[in-house]
C-alpha cells in the first residue's frame, strides 16, 4: 500500500479504508457502554467515527456510522449519584435495570437519552444505532455464536497465543443470563450443537441449559467484538488505546474474525483519551470526575467542540480546559476557519456552514461583558469604542450569540483571575495622597484627549505615574481599586478606553 500523502489525519483514514475497501458500502462502528453519565471523553470514540464517515461521503463513497450500545453489559459498579439500593442490580444487564430517575424504560435507555441529546446538539448523530440487548433477542449473533462454540478449541488458542492471556480450564466464552436477569449466576459447562443450547451450573449446584437462540446468551467482549465486524463488515472504528496494545483486544480480535467468523477487521483507529485539566487520569462514570456534552455546550458552539475533539490526531491525549483554556480554544478556531484552505478537519467541525465566533478576540468579549454590567447594548457601544466597529457591522447576531456562551462560562467556570464588577459608587478605600494625585492627573488627561483608545490610554496611565512620583504597579493598583474595588483586572489601557469617559473622569476625582 502506498503511503498517505496528506498530513490531515482524516485524509490519511480515508485512503486507507478506500484502499482496504475499493467497492461498496463502507461502515465505520462505534461503541459504548450506557453505565453512567456520558461525559465529553466518551463523545471522542462516537464523534471520530461520525467525522470518519462524514469524511469518506465527502470523498464519494457511500458511508454510515454505525453505534453499538452495549446495553447487555452488566451493571458492575455503583456510579456516583446513583442510590446505594441499586447495588442488588449488580449483574444485571444495563437494559434490565431500572431507571433511578423512572423516566426511562430501563437505566441504560436512561443515560443513552442524555448521550443522543448531546450528540444531536453537535450534529454528530449516528445513522443506525443498535442495542447489544436486543441484537442478541432477534438472534443477530447466532450464527457468530455457533462458529465460536464450534471451534472452541482454536479460539482458546488464540486467546492464549496472540492475546498472550493464562485461560482458567473452565473459562468461558458466553454469559449466560438467568430466571432473575443476573448474567453472574450460571457458569457455563458446555456445548451441544445438535441442540443448539448451551449447558450451565449456577452458584447453587443447579444445572441446565439455554438456547442460544433464547436471548439468554451472549458472546464473551473479545469475542463480541470481532463478531460485529463480521456481521456487519465494518470497514473502520475508533477505540481507546488501552485495546491497541500488543496482545490486546484488537490483536486478537484482528485473528478470531478472520480465522473463527471468516471476516475481516476494520482499520483500527485508537484514540488517546480527554482529561479534564488538572486531572491525572481519564474522566470516569464511576468516580463522577465527567463533565457532560450538555456542560460543554453551555459554554462554546457545537462547533468548536467538534473541532477540539476532531482537529488533533486521535494518538494525542486531549486536557478539557473548561476555564482558560477556553480562551485559547476559541481564538485558535476563529483563526483556523479563516484559513485559505481549510482541513478536511475544519470542515468536519464547520460542516454546518454557520458563522459561530465573531472576529472579535473571546477574552475582548468577556471583559467587554463586565465592563457593560450584562447590558448587551453598551457591551455593542464599547466595541465600538474599542476597534471593532466593523466587527459589530458585520457580525452583530453572532457577537450576540456568542455572549451568551460569554455568561454562562463567567457563572460557571471562569477563574476568579478574570472576574470583575464595575462598582456602582466609589468604593470606600484609603489611598495615600501620592496616588490620588496620580488620579487627578489621569482624569485631567483624559478629560482633555479626543477618543483615547487601548494604547492611548496606556500611555496617559504612565505619564500621570511619572507626574505623581509614583510606579506603574501603584498606579494600576489604584484604578483597579477606584474602579472595581479590588487589586487587579483586565488590562488597563483597553479597559479604561471601555468605559464612558464622563463616568470614568468623575470616577478618577472619586465624584461618582
Amino acid at each position: 500500500m502506498t503511503q498517505p500523502h496528506n498530513q490531515d489525519w482524516l485524509d490519511q483514514v480515508v485512503e486507507h479504508v478506500t484502499h482496504m475497501h475499493p467497492m461498496g458500502k463502507l461502515i465505520v462502528s462505534s461503541g459504548h457502554s450506557p453505565s453512567g453519565t456520558y461525559h465529553v471523553g466518551t463523545l471522542r470514540e462516537v464523534v471520530t467515527a461520525n467525522a470518519i464517515a462524514w469524511a469518506l461521503r465527502r470523498a464519494g463513497r457511500e458511508a454510515e456510522h454505525w453505534d453499538i450500545v452495549d446495553d447487555f453489559d452488566a451493571f458492575r459498579k455503583l456510579p456516583a449519584g446513583v442510590p446505594q439500593s441499586y447495588l442488588q442490580y449488580v449483574g444485571v444487564p444495563l437494559a434490565l435495570v431500572p431507571d433511578p430517575d423512572d423516566c426511562h424504560e430501563s437505566y441504560g435507555a436512561h443515560y443513552l437519552q442524555q448521550l443522543n441529546e448531546g450528540l444531536a446538539q453537535l450534529g454528530a448523530t449516528p445513522d443506525v444505532q443498535l442495542s447489544g440487548y436486543q441484537n442478541y433477542q432477534a438472534g443477530e449473533l447466532v450464527e457468530q455464536m455457533i462458529q465460536t462454540l464450534d471451534n472452541l478449541e482454536k479460539v482458546r488458542q488464540i486467546l492464549v497465543e496472540v492475546g498472550k492471556r493464562d485461560l482458567e480450564p473452565d473459562w468461558s466464552p458466553v454469559q449466560i443470563l438467568d430466571d432473575n436477569n443476573n448474567l453472574r449466576n450460571r457458569k457455563y459447562t458446555g456445548w451441544n450443537s445438535t441442540t443448539r443450547s448451551v449447558s450451565w451450573i449456577d452458584k447453587t449446584g443447579q444445572t441446565g441449559q439455554s438456547a442460544i437462540t433464547s436471548g439468554q446468551v451472549t458472546l464473551g467482549w473479545r469475542l463480541d467484538w470481532p463478531a460485529r465486524w463480521a456481521k456487519w463488515s465494518v470497514s473502520a472504528e475508533p477505540f481507546g488505546r488501552d485495546h491497541a496494545t500488543k496482545g490486546g483486544s484488537y490483536d486478537t480480535g484482528k485473528v478470531l474474525v478472520e480465522q473463527i467468523f471468516g471476516g475481516q477487521s476494520p482499520y483500527p483507529v485508537p484514540y488517546e483519551f480527554i482529561n479534564t485539566i488538572g486531572e491525572t487520569k481519564k474522566m470516569s462514570k464511576s468516580s463522577g470526575n465527567v463533565l457532560t456534552p450538555k456542560d460543554a455546550l453551555e459554554v462554546m458552539p457545537a462547533e468548536i467542540l467538534r473541532y477540539f475533539i476532531i482537529n488533533p490526531r486521535p494518538s494525542r491525549t486531549l486536557n478539557f480546559d473548561s476555564g482558560l483554556g477556553l480562551f485559547t480554544l476559541v481564538d485558535e478556531f476563529s483563526k483556523a476557519r479563516t484559513a485559505q484552505n481549510l482541513s478536511t478537519t475544519m470542515s468536519y467541525a464547520q460542516a454546518s456552514g454557520t458563522e459561530v465566533v465573531a472576529q472579535v478576540p473571546f477574552n475582548h468579549l468577556v471583559a467587554v461583558f463586565q465592563a457593560a454590567r450584562e447590558n448587551i447594548a453598551e457591551v455593542r457601544s464599547i466595541l465600538v469604542r474599542t476597534g471593532h466597529k466593523v466587527a459589530v457591522e458585520r457580525e452583530w447576531p453572532v457577537i450576540e450569540r456568542e455572549l451568551k456562551f460569554v455568561k454562562n462560562w463567567l457563572e460557571k467556570y471562569a477563574p476568579d483571575s478574570v472576574k470583575f464588577d464595575v462598582q456602582e459608587g466609589v468604593p470606600r478605600i484609603d489611598l495615600p495622597a501620592e496616588e490620588l494625585a496620580f488620579l487627578v492627573t489621569l482624569a485631567d488627561l483624559i478629560e482633555v484627549a479626543k477618543d483615547l483608545n487601548g494604547q492611548g490610554m496606556h500611555d496617559a496611565i504612565y505619564a500621570a505615574a511619572e507626574v505623581a512620583l509614583i510606579k506603574p504597579g501603584q498606579a494600576f493598583v489604584a484604578l483597579y481599586q477606584v474602579i472595581l474595588g479590588q487589586d487587579s483586572g483586565p488590562k488597563a489601557g483597553w479597559f479604561l478606553a471601555s468605559l464612558d469617559k464622563t463616568f470614568l473622569v468623575n470616577r478618577l476625582r472619586l465624584k461618582a
